[in-house]
């Protein structure tokens, strides 16, 4: 699947992921979450896409550039942008800034397509 049509509990998935977490995807009363395991405190629910003390952290820590724009149908979407990073040059975009940084860390660390 292209990084680029990640979202919700799949993205988060993917994300905690490359951060090196064992995640899974939860599905209960028609609502799908990604939980995590966090050693002697067990298992979290985990949602980069939607939490900004998750998502700030890893652009800071990555040195993604976020930057919005209009798109031709005159809506914003963000740009993330692995743009610092000597190893990696990509870029992302999302109606939401952390949706963009969130496929961005996904892309950097697994490539622009991954495994469904």
């Amino acid at each position: 699947m292209n990084v680029n049509q990640l979202t919700g509990a799949q993205l988060d998935y993917w994300v905690a992921k490359a951060e090196g977490m064992q995640a899974e995807v939860k599905h209960a009363c028609g609502a799908d979450w990604c939980q995590i395991d966090v050693q002697h405190v067990g298992y979290l629910q985990y949602q980069p896409s939607e939490n900004w003390h998750i998502t700030a952290p890893i652009a800071e820590r990555q040195r993604y550039l976020t930057y919005p724009r209009l798109r031709e149908d005159g809506k914003l979407e963000w740009l993330a942008e692995a743009h610092l990073n000597p190893d990696f040059h990509g870029m992302c975009t999302d109606e939401s800034p952390k949706v963009a940084i969130c496929r961005l860390r996904v892309a950097e660390k697994f490539g622009f397509e991954v495994a469904e």
